[in-house]
């Protein structure tokens, strides 16, 4: 099998997994739709398009935290000159509330390894963007600038576990894709993540199954 290896580091990263309305969180780890829509950024796929959805059911991931990061919520505050802003009714906030508090959460100082596999067609079309983007590509917000090149790297393994055993860390965790019918391995856990674009121009999502597990540490 191939594989495509990223490493995405950075002083920021922000991988929005729960995000409603003004709140925006981040996952501990990359989300698929989020690398697959930094892969769709290389590609000029603009936001709302169907082949991004197209890419990702074709496409697998696996993440590994190399370095975790620390959660960091910003505060940032938004204002409106009249009318207040829109509730859940439809209709209008109180006209003395003109200004609101939107949390935003970012990883500081994080760095993983990802892994990517599926239809060949697709991986080199990944590969060849990554190369070549069409357009800047960002670690979830496009105020979380990488801090070194994603260039992607071809690798040949008899599965996944394979290929993230020939790039082995002393402590990580792991999570992996769960393809249907495939069992979990001793000592893995199976955890659900909404994040399978299903429908790109509503920006709809479904569980996505992972089974993830630690090396080098506790019970591994």
């Amino acid at each position: 099998m191939r594989f495509l290896r990223l490493k995405l580091q950075g002083p920021l990263q922000s991988w929005g997994e729960r995000s409603r309305w003004d709140s925006r969180d981040t996952a501990s780890m990359p989300t698929k739709s989020g690398v697959i829509g930094l892969i769709g950024c290389c590609l000029g796929y603009p936001r709302g398009d169907e082949r991004i959805r197209a890419l990702s059911s074709s496409l697998h991931i696996a993440v590994r935290a190399d370095r975790a990061g620390v959660i960091m919520t910003d505060f940032h505050t938004v204002q409106t000159e009249s009318g207040g802003f829109p509730n859940a009714e439809g209709g209008r906030r109180s006209s003395n509330n003109n200004t609101i508090i939107t949390p935003k959460q970012y990883l500081q100082d994080a760095d993983f390894t990802v892994w990517i596999w599926g239809k060949e067609e697709s991986l080199q079309l990944c590969a060849d963007a990554l190369k070549k983007p069409v357009w800047t590509p960002y670690l979830g917000r496009k105020s979380c600038v990488p801090a070194t090149p994603i260039l992607p790297e071809w690798l040949e393994a008899e599965s996944v576990d394979d290929a993230i055993r020939q790039d082995s860390q002393h402590h990580s965790e792991i999570q992996i894709e769960l393809l249907p019918g495939e069992p979990l391995k001793q000592g893995e856990r199976l955890i659900q993540r909404p994040d399978e674009l299903t429908d790109a121009h509503r920006n709809e999502y479904r569980y996505r199954m992972v089974r993830a597990f630690s090396i080098g540490g506790e019970g591994s």
